[in-house]
């Protein structure tokens, strides 16, 4: 009985990443109906809803009742949807031209872009020291970091906060 569910739950995870590819792709064409489009917002909002979900504690059952949710509410929400369009989606699927293919090297692109942005920034605010270099440390402390000795003055120190001179 356990091996039964473990093998749904296995064709379930397989399956999902399926049909969500072909619902995203659907939802976003302006051609889909807003009744579908309407209830499967609906339930992916029950599934995501915590209050009604079974402990994830629970063994399996934690775990595969929102995936099974989830996959029904996509299967009845990409059925809803007219055939012609649904296999037009389906066939730019295959071809790699899907709104989803689309989106998703958008979003690579974008990120990358961050990336180096950020990567850029980070050059600019220490210019030419690297990560761990020592030209990218304080030559002294800051004051509020100041131990009490530094403060009070050491032998051969001039004023307060001097920075400590090694003895030999």
């Amino acid at each position: 009985m356990v091996m039964s569910r473990l093998k749904r739950l296995r064709s379930l995870v397989l399956e999902l990443p399926q049909q969500l590819r072909l619902a995203y792709c659907l939802a976003r064409d302006p051609r889909t109906p807003p009744a579908p489009k309407a209830a499967l917002g609906a339930a992916l909002a029950v599934i995501v809803n915590p209050l009604i979900d079974i402990p994830m504690w629970v063994p399996v059952l934690g775990q595969m009742d929102t995936i099974s949710l989830t996959v029904l509410a996509v299967r009845t929400f990409n059925s809803q949807v007219p055939e012609e369009l649904r296999q037009e989606v389906e066939e730019s699927i295959r071809q790699g031209r899907s709104t989803f293919d689309t989106d998703l090297a958008r979003g690579v692109g974008a990120a990358r872009r961050l990336a180096q942005l950020i990567r850029g920034l980070s050059t600019l605010r220490r210019p030419g020291a690297g990560r761990h270099s020592a030209a990218a440390l304080p030559r002294e402390p800051a004051p509020w970091y100041r131990s009490e000795e530094s403060v009070e003055g050491r032998e051969g120190e001039s004023g307060v906060g001097a920075p400590a001179q090694p003895t030999i």
